[in-house]
């Protein structure tokens, strides 16, 4: 598990992560060990108030799941962890406070990362 990629992937900047750190991340899963390490620690930090820590978190899920060179292992992971589908089935109704500049957008897009992680997860493709 490369933690400083994942700490990187989900700071709390309201900046979009780099798309190099999710291949990196994908290919940094070699075994299904890995797998639950890294599910463990984006469980972690799904945790944080933040919902650019979230909606990130649940980026960087949804992309690694996807991705081909995790072959499935991290998808099996997340589905067979009853923890993991809780937390992104919260994240679905994820209501933080408003921001003072763009009200709730920033719950909005946590609520649609929750969304577009379990179609991610649940998909048959991968």
């Amino acid at each position: 598990m490369d933690k400083s990629a994942l700490t990187r992937a989900t700071d709390p900047s309201s900046a979009p992560t780099p798309g190099y750190l999710y291949n990196d991340i994908s290919k940094s899963l070699t075994s299904p060990q890995t797998c639950v390490e890294t599910l463990t620690f984006l469980l972690g930090r799904l945790s944080k108030n933040n919902p650019h820590i979230k909606k990130k978190c649940l980026k960087v899920l949804a992309k690694i799941s996807a991705h081909a060179t995790s072959r499935g292992m991290m998808k099996r992971c997340v589905v067979q962890n009853p923890n993991a589908i809780s937390a992104i089935k919260e994240a679905l109704g994820y209501r933080g406070s408003q921001d003072a500049v763009t009200g709730d957008q920033y719950n909005v897009e946590v609520r649609e990362a929750a969304k577009e992680c379990l179609e991610v997860v649940y998909s048959d493709a991968g």
